[in-house]
C-alpha cells in the first residue's frame, strides 16, 4: 500500500545488499488502467481455510495444518538442495507422490521403494532406483540441516547451525525449555518460542520418532563451542562487502570461533556492513550495537586470542 503496487504493474527492481532484490516502487508511465489495487487474501487458496497474519510479520499463513498446499511446500522445502538435498525431488514428482497417496509426510519418503515409483508416470527403473537412493543418502545429513528442513517456524539456516552446535543432539533441543533455547548465542525469544512449540506437539514428536527409527541423523558433529579470537561473539553480515562473498564472511567468522545471525538483537557483537545495507544497519543504530566493516572484520578475524 505504502508504495501503491497494483496487480499487473510493472515495478523497478534494484539488488539491495548481495542478492536480495528490492522493489522501489510501479512504473507509473506503463500503467493502462487495468491495474487493480492489491487486497489482502482472507481465504486461503488452495483449501479456502482462513488467512493468518501474525502481528510484526508480513508473512501471511494458512490456519489449515493439513492442507494440501502447505504440506506440497513444507516437502519440497525438505527436499530442496539447501535442505535435505534429495536429487530429483522437485514439485512435481512431490506433487505426483502426494496425488497417488504415497506420502502424506516427511518419514513416507524414506520408505518409498522402486517398485512403487514405477507406477507413476515419467519413472523408469533407473530413475526410481535413482531417486531412492538419493532419499536414502539424504540420512546422513547433520542435525543442523534436518532442523532447517523441518521448516519449523522462524529456523533458517544459520539458526539451525547454531541450536545444533549448541545443543548437539535432538534429544537434547527436544528437551530444553525456551528459557535454555533463548540462551544460545543469536537466537532471540521468537525463534525459541517457535522451536519449543514445535516439540510441544504431539504430531511433531510423532515424525521425529519415525525419522529416527529410519536411520536419519539426530546429531550434530562440529563442536557446540568454538575457540579463536571471535570465540563467544555473534555477527550479522549485510550490504555487499568489497572483497567478501557472502557465505565466504560466514566461513571466516565461523573458523574464527564466533556465530553469524540473520537478525540483529541485543546480543549482536557487531554488524559487518557492505555496500546498499538496508533495515539490517538501521536496526544496528537503533539498538547500540556497534557497526563495523569488512577491513575491521579481516582484523578481528586475524587477532591472537
Amino acid at each position: 500500500d505504502a508504495k501503491d503496487i497494483r496487480e499487473g504493474d510493472w515495478v523497478e527492481v534494484t539488488r539491495a545488499g548481495e542478492v536480495i532484490p528490492q522493489v522501489l516502487g510501479p512504473v507509473r508511465e506503463r500503467r493502462t488502467g487495468k491495474e487493480r489495487k492489491f487486497k489482502r487474501p482472507e481465504r486461503c487458496p488452495v483449501c479456502h481455510a482462513k488467512v493468518e497474519y501474525p502481528t510484526d510479520e508480513v508473512m501471511a499463513y494458512c490456519s489449515n495444518v493439513s492442507c494440501p498446499g502447505r504440506l506440497l511446500e513444507s516437502i519440497v522445502h525438505f527436499a530442496s538442495r539447501n535442505a535435505m538435498d534429495i536429487r530429483g525431488l522437485g514439485y512435481e514428482r512431490v506433487r505426483a507422490l502426494l496425488d497417488a497417496k504415497l506420502i502424506k509426510d516427511f518419514a513416507d519418503l524414506y520408505e518409498l521403494t522402486p517398485l512403487q515409483l514405477l507406477a507413476l508416470e515419467g519413472f523408469a527403473e533407473k530413475s526410481a532406483q535413482q531417486l531412492v537412493d538419493a532419499i536414502q543418502a539424504s540420512k546422513a545429513q547433520p542435525l543442523s540441516i534436518l532442523l532447517y528442513a523441518l521448516g519449523i517456524r522462524h529456523v533458517g539456516a544459520q539458526g539451525a547451525r547454531l541450536l545444533a552446535r549448541h545443543f548437539g543432539t535432538m534429544k537434547a533441543l527436544r528437551n530444553a525449555s525456551v528459557e535454555q533455547i533463548s540462551e544460545v548465542r543469536g537466537i532471540g525469544p521468537a525463534i525459541a518460542e517457535a522451536v519449543a512449540g514445535f516439540f510441544d506437539e504431539a504430531k511433531n514428536r510423532k515424525l521425529l520418532e519415525r525419522l529416527e527409527k529410519l536411520g536419519l541423523t539426530f546429531t550434530e558433529p562440529v563442536a557446540a563451542e568454538g575457540k579463536g579470537p571471535l570465540a563467544g561473539q555473534t555477527y550479522v553480515v549485510t550490504g555487499t562487502l568489497p572483497s567478501l562473498s557472502r557465505a565466504r564472511a560466514t566461513e571466516l567468522i565461523e573458523s574464527a570461533g564466533g556465530a553469524v545471525t540473520d537478525s540483529v538483537s541485543k546480543k549482536t557483537t557487531a554488524v559487518v556492513v557492505g555496500a546498499d545495507a538496508g533495515s539490517k544497519l538501521e536496526k544496528a543504530k537503533a539498538l547500540g550495537i556497534q557497526i563495523i566493516d569488512e577491513a575491521q572484520l579481516l582484523r578481528r578475524a586475524r587477532a591472537k586470542p
